[in-house]
């Protein structure tokens, strides 16, 4: 399959009556973010976007990973010569007692296409040149009202190593301060900052390249858990089967690819000082405080005839980022099992997890203490190492079921036995750490015990006050407007008039989060907690024990800076602008803003009131 170009991929989609375009004006701060922002969390009616009148010469395509379909389509992944086809023919060769056959060879000869292909003339992507650059000719987005300011939010950034030569590609966003310069907002652990600190030694400027659009493969394997030292474009060559083909920067050795749609060029001089940059509505669903992070300088902006500029928009899910986490979860899952952990049977990670702090897992158990085992090897794989709540089930159970987790969690999880906690590192984004980077991780056992020890299926639990919600038989949710220091004395205090306590999972959060629908209650608490801070397990109660999880953010201390963040949600006016204008927009019926229903986390900065 070859790649494409941004504007061919929105030709090819456009032709199958797949993209909604909007030829009303349409202004791309605020409001481009909000009728996305309502199509995203639409799943019926989600599709890519094309704003035709921004203000720019250039079309604005939002929402391109729109649903499951498209997002599969887009990277290859299914049909004869597709991606999981071709891998699994791969990794039964690497069985006990492989066999060469026809269909083995032809897989074999097809990682020849992984190689990507440099070209030694000056690529289509290059064809206009600006006189001067100026990013304010591009229809860049502002995405939440109190983010720092407009940001491109699908960079691919090209850096080099200056001593090996060897290339990276990240996707590290990028504010806008002026028509040439922007932040460029790269964490420690990703190869853009390990380029910089290279750069920095050497006391020479770092020359950088970024890529805008291009064939949408690009878009993911930029954000692809990689091992160090895999080009993201061999990932590119083998979920296409075809090579990428690339071209050489104008200003620097960086080769880039040569279907991109826009191409900028400069530098970040490490011996300049940092800027601040940010806040930023993340993908967490909440602002990403304001940090410093390095200048990036911009010498020159060109781009092939009838560009289209990309753009996302990260936030409380549901958004578009969740089926690109769902393919990553699938693209990896076969390797995960091949190498990692061969009893695993399916993985699930709920986009309600921001992809890090809930993983899902079914395996084919044959001893006692493999979910243990389960665990561990996956804090152990890539960025698995990140995920916060691992919860393990047995081959009989649908992970994908929400009442099929919670009556496996009634009848096989016992707070005393079954609880394994960990520590580890933590996305950099996570504010709920009790050290940056670094916090408790959680595993549940939730698989059938026979060998072992049978937990008894909880029975029905006594009110403990009227404030409860009862998930299941087990799984309960306690609403406080206390700021809870400590958990366990709250719950203690609070279940002294009940009769009796039942063994289980009690969540205590705030008050507030009565009125929040059960997807945006479990993002809520997988958002506010840390393990080793924030559960408590009080063994004096049942027999089975009780574990107590203070999902609360009153009275707990965030990181980094200490506030608390504020969740993404649209300003009132920009809500009320785009009903307004919907039937303008010729769209189809109105789709009701998703910030309506977060009207009670609303807060007046990016931090929370």
């Amino acid at each position: 399959m070859a790649f494409y170009s941004l504007s061919e991929i929105v030709e090819l989609l456009r032709k199958r009556g797949l993209v909604a375009e909007i030829r009303t004006e349409v202004n791309t701060e605020l409001e481009a973010s909000e009728i996305a922002d309502r199509f995203a969390s639409d799943e019926n009616r989600s599709r890519p976007l094309l704003f035709t009148q921004n203000g720019t010469d250039f079309p604005l395509l939002m929402n391109l990973f729109a649903n499951k379909k498209i997002t599969d389509e887009l990277l290859n992944l299914n049909g004869a010569e597709g991606y999981f086809s071709r891998v699994q023919n791969l990794l039964s060769m690497m069985d006990s007692k492989p066999r060469l056959s026809r269909k083995s060879i032809g897989s074999l000869m097809s990682l020849r296409k992984t190689s990507p292909k440099k070209l030694h003339r000056r690529g289509k992507c290059m064809k206009v040149v600006q006189k001067e650059p100026d990013l304010n000719l591009l229809p860049i987005i502002k995405c939440w009202p109190h983010d720092g300011g407009r940001f491109l939010t699908l960079p691919l950034v090209h850096t080099i190593d200056p001593d090996t030569g060897q290339q990276n590609t990240g996707m590290y966003r990028m504010q806008v301060f002026d028509g040439q310069s922007t932040g460029m907002h790269w964490h420690r652990h990703k190869g853009g900052a390990a380029h910089f600190e290279a750069w920095k030694k050497k006391g020479k400027r770092m020359p950088v390249t970024v890529t805008l659009g291009g064939d949408p493969v690009l878009t993911y394997v930029s954000t692809a858990p990689l091992p160090e030292g895999i080009s993201e474009y061999m990932l590119a060559g083998f979920l296409k089967n075809e090579r990428a083909r690339l071209v050489k920067s104008h200003n620097s050795n960086i080769w880039i690819p040569e279907c991109s749609d826009f191409v900028i060029e400069g530098y970040i001089d490490p011996a300049e000082p940092l800027r601040t940059e940010g806040p930023f509505g993340d993908h967490t669903g909440f602002y990403s405080l304001p940090d410093e992070y390095p200048v990036f300088h911009i010498t020159r902006i060109s781009h092939r005839k009838k560009a289209v500029y990309p753009a996302t928009l990260v936030g409380v899910p549901p958004k578009e980022d969740q089926f690109l986490g769902h393919a990553t979860s699938q693209i990896f899952f076969p390797l995960i099992q091949k190498i990692f952990v061969p009893e695993i049977l399916d993985m699930y990670l709920p986009a309600a997890g921001g992809f890090h702090n809930l993983a899902l897992v079914k395996i084919k158990k044959s001893f006692p203490g493999q979910a243990v085992k389960v665990m561990h090897a996956l804090w152990g794989a890539g960025q698995m190492m990140f995920t916060k709540v691992i919860m393990v089930f047995s081959e009989d159970v649908d992970i994908r079921n929400p009442r099929a987790v919670l009556d496996a969690i009634d009848a096989n999880f016992s707070p005393v036995h079954d609880l394994h906690l960990s520590a580890g590192p933590y996305d950099v984004l996570d504010h709920a750490a009790q050290s940056f980077s670094h916090g408790g991780k959680a595993g549940f056992d939730c698989t059938l015990k026979t060998e072992e020890r049978k937990s008894k299926s909880a029975k029905e639990t006594d009110e403990i006050n009227e404030s409860m919600l009862v998930f299941g038989k087990s799984v309960h949710v306690i609403f406080s407007d206390h700021a809870v220091a400590e958990s366990g004395n709250l719950f203690l205090n609070m279940s002294a008039g009940a009769d009796s306590v039942k063994k289980g999972i009690y969540i205590i959060t705030d008050t507030r989060m009565k009125e929040a629908s059960d997807d945006i209650l479990l993002w809520y608490v997988l958002a506010a907690i840390d393990p080793a801070r924030d559960f408590s397990l009080i063994r004096s109660l049942p027999t089975e024990g009780v574990l107590v999880i203070n999902a609360c953010v009153y009275g707990k201390r965030a990181v980094p800076g200490g506030r608390w963040p504020a969740a993404t949600i649209m300003s009132d006016e920009i809500i009320q602008l785009a009903d307004e204008k919907w039937n303008d927009y010729e769209i189809g019926p109105l789709i009701e803003s998703p910030s309506k229903r977060l009207r009670f986390l609303k807060s007046d900065s990016y931090l929370n009131r």
